[in-house]
């Protein structure tokens, strides 16, 4: 596919909108909600897609590996029926499986009649390989069925198996890979295997842990030591997550459920942290114009840092399409990202780290993300600012 960079910087104006790329991974997630809105204890007000939530839980990647609880891993009655997967949700002739692979290829497939997919290209950044072909690729359980079962997942009722097994509410928890190396994985921890590409190790453990974190599964001793091994190698980058149970590791904060659509940002936690997350989708439009989304700072009153951090996360098949960039009350604004034609990856998770001293912290920050290709979409999912 010719893709054609536009290197001008995303302007200030933008609508925020409900996200259509990935909105069938959303959409989907909807009609799960009903069964995981059964998972005891949690009395939300469901508003948006995907399993019922009990907390947004938002660490530095060492602190989530630390706060993983350690128990013993029992298999014991395991059959993979336990887990209702590759369901069709939304009843449109695409299961969990299709559904993924539309969300995750680079080149966006024609869907034929029963979901039939051509013309589709997908990366499996497990193995660094690209492939033509639906049939040469799994959708890979990033915490594999078993290992959840080992963890926690036994003690489960059916309808919290189902929404696990096909969790379309954070990009994280399936992944499109090649089939051999799904294969290879089989139900392995990071203890036991890890992908072959070694600079792709840090964001594989990054999303294992936050699945573990989601669904609120233990860890063997085995496998936290493997984690807290690899984490200490990696840039210790906040992670965030939308937990659909328990409560998420007791290290750090936490932000409680919504009981109602999320309209605008919420403001950081009291006692003077100068921090806030926006969690409302924005659409990304392909090659179209700058999109901006807003955290207001307030109870700040001092400079912001020379080192604050910008979490990221954007979900996108091609993210060296998109251009980031940080504006501040003032206007002034810092490139956190720019477009590149050689970063072919999926999807942003990254904290950047910006000198933000010259700024006042109260007050109005935006974000803006502009796509700067044509051929494929993406959303932004959330972002973290602390001045």
């Amino acid at each position: 596919m010719n893709r054609t960079l536009r290197t001008q910087a995303p302007g200030t104006s933008g609508t925020t909108r409900t996200t259509t790329s990935g909105r069938r991974r959303r959409l989907l997630a909807v009609a799960l909600t009903a069964a995981a809105t059964l998972i005891a204890g949690l009395l939300v007000s469901v508003v948006t897609a995907g399993p019922a939530q009990a907390a947004t839980v938002s660490l530095p990647l060492r602190s989530m590996v630390a706060g993983l609880t350690v128990a013993a891993e029992n298999r014991t009655g395991y059959n993979r029926d336990l887990f209702n997967h590759w369901i069709d949700a939304d009843g449109d002739g695409c299961n969990t499986r299709y559904e993924v692979l539309i969300a995750e290829a680079t080149t966006k497939p024609t869907v034929g009649s029963g979901c039939s997919l051509t013309g589709g290209r997908w990366f499996s950044y497990y193995d660094g390989a690209t492939w033509t072909l639906p049939a040469d690729v799994d959708i890979d359980h990033m915490v594999p069925l078993a290992e959840a079962w080992d963890s926690g997942a036994r003690t489960w009722t059916s309808a919290q198996r189902q929404a696990f097994a096909n969790d379309l509410g954070d990009a994280r928890t399936l992944a499109a890979v090649t089939d051999n190396v799904n294969q290879s994985k089989s139900d392995a921890d990071p203890a036991e295997w890890m992908p072959s590409v070694t600079s792709v190790r840090c964001r594989y453990i990054t999303e294992f842990v936050a699945v573990k974190t989601r669904w609120g599964l233990t860890v063997d001793s085995a496998e936290k030591s493997s984690l807290t091994s690899y984490a200490n190698g990696c840039t210790n980058s906040t992670v965030t997550v939308d937990v659909v149970l328990g409560s998420g590791p007791t290290t750090g904060p936490t932000t409680g459920p919504t009981t109602g659509p999320t309209t605008g940002p919420t403001t950081g936690p009291t006692g003077g942290a100068c921090t806030g997350t926006n969690g409302t989708d924005v659409t990304i439009p392909d090659a179209g114009a700058a999109v901006t989304s807003t955290i207001t700072i307030s109870g700040c009153a001092r400079a912001a840092s020379s080192s604050a951090a910008v979490y990221v996360n954007v979900v996108h098949p091609f993210r060296g399409d998109v251009s980031i960039y940080l504006y501040a009350p003032d206007g002034t604004y810092y490139v956190l990202k720019a477009a590149s034609t050689t970063d072919s990856a999926a999807n942003v998770n990254t904290t950047y780290t910006a000198n933000l001293s010259a700024e006042t912290a109260n007050g109005s920050w935006r974000l803006s993300l502009k796509d700067n290709a044509s051929g494929d979409t993406g959303y932004l999912n959330t972002w973290t600012l602390t001045v």
